[in-house]
């Protein structure tokens, strides 16, 4: 029985490889299709490599350019992104196209993360116009008014974000650290504390949380919740540092 499933499998195999070569169309699709494994993967540089081959191609490909950028963003090689993505969007103003939000968003979210704050608010604001369901966009947009100190908005954008994608704790976290922040400790425990409460936490959720109690004064609270993930010396520096900030939120 074995002996005729490998007959079998051979076969198809072999009549998979007489049917000709693949054509040039084909190939490209393969090709991003492996791309798009190896970003979905967490291996951005080999999507680079696949990219940068097909441009030699298709130098003028706006959707290969938008592609080699976010995946440069996420190699964390932000200038060679923003250089990328600035052609990509050069291109497509010439082509006569409208704004892509998507170029807009990973050229914000490339500036944001290279310190040029100012260039990625307002990037960040046009692609969530553009994208009013992307919560990408709108929580990139609220660590950028956050660094802003302009808390309002960026709980705003933080809220928007929350309500499409109910489940992030990257953007409950976010949303809590903006009202901390803003010397009002109680609403980010009310925005986190539920969650940490029904064991979903993360590490950084739980020190944002503890330094909510520690502003409002209860240190007992603070230390309890910052000793999971601390050692016993890292522990002491954040008591001095919690000290710092003790009673900012009564």
């Amino acid at each position: 029985m074995k002996r005729l499933i490998f007959i079998f499998l051979l076969t198809q195999l072999m009549a998979c490889g007489s049917s000709g070569s693949l054509s040039a169309e084909q190939i490209t699709a393969n090709d991003r299709h492996l791309a798009e494994v190896a970003m979905t993967n967490g291996s951005p540089e080999s999507a680079i490599e696949i990219y940068q081959s097909l441009l030699v191609k298709a130098p003028q490909d706006v959707e290969l350019l938008y592609l080699l950028g976010s995946a440069y963003n996420l190699s964390g090689e932000y200038e060679m992104a923003i250089h990328q993505l600035t052609k990509a969007s050069r291109i497509n103003h010439e082509a006569g196209y409208g704004s892509r939000g998507e170029i807009l968003r990973e050229t914000g979210r490339a500036r944001l993360a290279y310190g040029d704050t100012h260039k990625a608010l307002t990037e960040l604001q046009q692609a969530s116009s553009l994208l009013p369901e992307d919560a990408v966009t709108h929580n990139s947009l609220g660590v950028c008014y956050a660094l802003h100190q302009d808390y309002q908005q960026a709980r705003h954008v933080f809220q928007a974000a929350l309500n499409i994608d109910p489940g992030s704790l990257e953007y409950r976290n976010n949303l809590a650290l903006a009202w901390i922040l803003d010397d009002k400790p109680q609403r980010g425990i009310d925005v986190i504390y539920p969650t940490y409460l029904r064991g979903k936490s993360t590490p950084k959720l739980r020190q944002n949380l503890a330094l909510a109690f520690a502003m409002k004064g209860d240190m007992e609270s603070a230390k309890a919740i910052a000793r999971q993930d601390l050692t016993k010396a890292e522990l002491e520096r954040n008591i001095d540092f919690y000290g710092q900030w003790q009673g900012k939120g009564l």
